[in-house]
Parts: C-alpha cells; structure tokens; sequence
C-alpha cells in the first residue's frame, strides 16, 4: 500500500502562512461492530504505541475511561492519562486487531511502532517523493 503525504498549512517563523507534509494515512477504526467514519493518523516511528484523541473512540462507543488506565510518557517528560482499548482498525481492505490508547490530552492520532508498524513487513519513508510504503 502507497499513501501520499497531507499537506497542513502552517505559519513560518515570520508568520507567514506556508504547508508542510505529513505521513497521515486514512484509517477507520471499529468497536463491537460499529464502524467509526475515515480518519487520518499520523504515522509515528517515534511512538511506541497507538495514541489517538479520546473523542475518536467515544465515536465507536467505547467507553474510554473504562479501559485500563496507563500514564503516557511523551516529548519533554510530560505524562497525560490514557485508557487502552483493543479495536479493529482498518486500512484500505485491510483490518486488523490492535490496542490503542486513547487521552483526552492528546489530539491528533498517532499510529506506533508495537499496534501498527509491527503488523507490516515494512514501512518505508519516502520523503523525496512524499509518499510512505506499508508491506
């Protein structure tokens, strides 16, 4: 599978307004048979998990602070409170059980190395051409 990068507009240093190019690939996540509507994750080599926005669960009727509670290490030392919740994911026509923890601290959903790099043989950067490679 071959997903393009997505623009996201974003201001410069100067405070003009520009676009830089993200690894987000369209995904849909599904809890006890009710399909979530498509999304875009972020993929993050630099996470060792899933972490999504708990609002992205509550949209397939997962309960989130009903899951088991974990304390999330990210960038800088700082720790948010997640819940870990194992759902459906699926990519294109390919859909696979995983954990994901979900935060209300966090706001963009990051697709990690352990629950989604490690369902592939590879995942390849391109970053020349924009594009990411999953095998």
């Amino acid at each position: 599978m071959e997903f393009s990068y997505v623009p996201i507009p974003q201001k410069n240093t100067k405070g003009e307004i520009g676009e830089r190019c993200f690894p987000f690939i369209p995904i849909r996540l599904i809890y006890n048979h009710r399909v979530g509507r498509p999304i875009h994750a972020l993929l993050d080599s630099g996470s060792e998990r899933n972490l999504f926005p708990a609002s992205y669960g509550e949209l397939v009727g997962i309960p989130v602070k009903r899951g088991n509670r974990i304390d999330i290490l990210g960038i800088g030392g700082v720790t948010i409170p997640g819940y870990t919740w194992e759902v459906k994911l699926y990519l294109q026509n390919t859909g696979f059980l995983t954990k994901i923890d979900f935060s209300y601290e966090q706001q963009v959903p990051l697709l990690g190395r352990n629950g989604f790099f490690n369902h592939f043989s590879e995942v390849v950067f391109k970053e020349k051409e924009r594009i990411v490679v999953l095998q």
